[in-house]
């Protein structure tokens, strides 16, 4: 009871910077790229980036009811240190590139089998830019969507994947990297979140290695951290994806002309 005080603790600074159709401000400036930062300062930022669609919008009304709540930076830190614990400081290009979708939240991704491209456009000391494109299957139709990532700063949480999708108001952000391969230099696969553990991504290099070596650890990472079932939905599990379908289908976007691997 007492975690799940804290949990919702850390909704109050969302409420007051979101509420209303009124722009979001920021409390104590900008994040400064480089330098250590308060957290709720951090979570300052990840709320700029978040864009209200709907008059009703589940996911963002609970986001903002997440951050309504934060009291104080010492509860950020425990929030923020139950995210991203097992994170260490990002290097950008080796997230770029192809990824293939093995876990997703259904009910905000009702399309099949997808698939995204990141590609660099700007890249600095403390700060880049990238492209976003999701590749998706609806009923037998390739559907896409075009966003752009940006990242400030060194930490995971600086690092903003916005997909597009019409669906994800605000920002995931990586809470866990696997799978480091020597030879290719890059990790293997990528769980990608948000503040409320809601919606949650694992994206992979590889669908049949990921099927084959990565499932059960990522299952324990998401299900002992409560991604699987997370308190901000509690009805709702993550869908663990047909590894053997989605390759046939992949196969369709591979067929397609692009300008990274």
């Amino acid at each position: 009871m007492i975690y799940y005080m804290k949990f919702l603790s850390l909704f109050t600074l969302f409420s007051t910077i979101l509420a209303g159709n009124k722009k979001a401000l920021y409390l104590s400036g900008i994040p400064v790229p480089g330098l250590k930062v308060p957290v709720l300062r951090i979570f300052e930022n990840y709320a700029a980036n978040c864009q209200k669609k709907n008059v009703r919008d589940f996911g963002f009304d609970q986001i903002a009811q997440f951050m309504s709540m934060l009291n104080g930076e010492e509860v950020a830190k425990k929030i923020y240190n139950g995210l991203f614990h097992q994170m260490a400081d990002i290097q950008i290009d080796q997230l770029m590139g192809k990824w293939y979708v093995a876990v997703d939240t259904a009910k905000f991704h009702p399309d099949s089998c997808p698939i995204f491209y990141f590609s660099l456009i700007s890249k600095a000391e403390f700060s880049a830019t990238f492209t976003s494109t999701l590749y998706a299957n609806r009923s037998g139709e390739v559907v896409s969507y075009e966003g752009i990532g940006t990242m400030t700063g060194r930490e995971a949480a600086g690092v903003f994947f916005n997909t597009g999708h019409p669906n994800d108001q605000c920002p995931y952000v990586p809470v866990k990297l696997g799978g480091w391969s020597i030879i290719k230099r890059r990790y293997e696969y990528m769980v990608l979140s948000t503040p409320i553990k809601y919606p949650t991504m694992v994206l992979t290099r590889d669908l049949s290695s990921f099927s084959g070596r990565y499932k059960k650890e990522v299952y324990e990472f998401l299900e002992n951290f409560g991604f699987l079932s997370p308190i901000a939905s509690l009805n709702t599990r993550l869908d663990f994806l047909n590894t053997t379908l989605c390759q046939q289908t992949n196969s369709l976007y591979d067929q397609m002309t692009f300008a990274f691997v």
